[in-house]
C-alpha cells in the first residue's frame, strides 16, 4: 500500500461475468453485514447512443468509456486492459473482502467499476472529470505508475485489473465493481449487478433526481466525449 505521492510533493493541487470460484455469493451474503455484497439491478444492454449493442469488439484497449449503471446518475468506467482479469478475493484495509468475479469478452480483459471515489465520493460530471484510468505507458504522476485508475481530489489510486483493490490512501475500500454478463453470439454486453462495498449511492446523489433507476439500456461513450475537461495528476 503506498502513501499518496501528494503529501510530499509540495506546491502540487489540484481542483475539484465470468466464472467464479467455489460458492461465492454464499460468501457474499454472508458478508453483507459488513457492507459487501453482491447486488443485482436490472439486466441492461450496453448501447451506442443510437441504442445499437456495443460490441465488445469496439472496446478498444488502453480508453476511458463511460456508462450509467444502475441508477442514471452513477457513472462507470468501461475498460479494455491489456490482461486477463481471473476472478479474485478483493480485500479492503480493514479486513473485508469478497469474490470480484473476473473479466469478460474474448480475452476475459473487459471490467467495469463505478467511477466514485470511495474516499470521498469524487466522480466525472460533464464540466471536469478528476477521475480516471491511466493505462500503461501513461504515468500518473500523484501515484507514481501507470494501469491504475487514479482520483485528482486526493490521490486515491485503485488497481482496474485486481478487482479495483486500493493501491494508494487515502482511499481505504476498493471500488465497487459492476458485474457485465458477455452474450459470445451476439457480441453485446449487459450489466446486471454491483459487486462490493455497498455505499447508498441513491442517497449520496439524491439531488440528481432521486436515483431514477436504469431499465432498458444505457449508452456508452468515451470519457472525453462525456465531459469537458479531464484533468491528469
Amino acid at each position: 500500500m503506498k502513501i499518496c505521492r501528494r503529501d510530499a510533493l509540495k506546491g502540487f493541487a489540484v481542483g475539484a461475468g465470468g466464472i467464479l470460484l467455489g460458492k461465492p455469493f454464499d460468501l457474499l451474503e454472508a458478508i453483507a453485514a459488513e457492507g459487501y455484497s453482491r447486488r443485482e439491478y436490472n439486466r441492461v444492454l450496453l448501447t451506442t447512443e443510437n441504442k445499437e449493442p456495443f460490441k465488445t469488439s469496439e472496446i478498444k484497449k488502453n480508453e476511458n468509456y463511460i456508462f450509467f449503471y444502475p441508477y442514471h446518475n452513477i457513472p462507470v468506467l468501461l475498460l479494455n486492459l491489456n490482461e486477463t482479469i481471473e476472478p479474485l478475493k478483493v480485500e479492503s484495509e480493514t479486513g473485508q473482502f469478497y469474490i470480484h468475479p473476473g473479466g469478460v469478452g474474448a480475452n476475459k480483459s473487459i471490467a467495469a467499476y463505478v467511477a466514485i471515489c470511495t474516499h470521498e465520493f469524487v466522480r466525472p460530471n460533464p464540466s471536469e472529470t478528476l477521475i480516471k484510468y491511466y493505462p500503461p505507458g501513461e504515468t500518473s504522476f500523484i501515484y507514481g505508475g501507470d494501469n491504475v485508475i487514479c482520483c485528482c481530489a486526493h490521490g486515491s489510486a485503485y488497481n482496474p485489473s485486481a478487482g479495483g483493490k486500493v493501491m494508494q490512501i487515502p482511499a481505504e475500500y476498493p471500488l465497487t465493481a459492476v458485474e457485465l454478463e458477455w452474450d459470445f453470439n451476439s457480441d453485446s454486453l449487459y450489466a446486471k449487478a454491483l459487486i462490493g462495498r455497498n455505499p447508498p449511492f441513491k442517497e449520496i446523489f439524491k439531488e440528481d433526481g432521486e436515483g431514477k433507476l436504469v431499465t432498458e439500456n444505457t449508452p456508452v461513450k468515451k470519457l472525453n466525449d462525456y465531459t469537458k475537461k479531464i484533468v491528469r495528476c
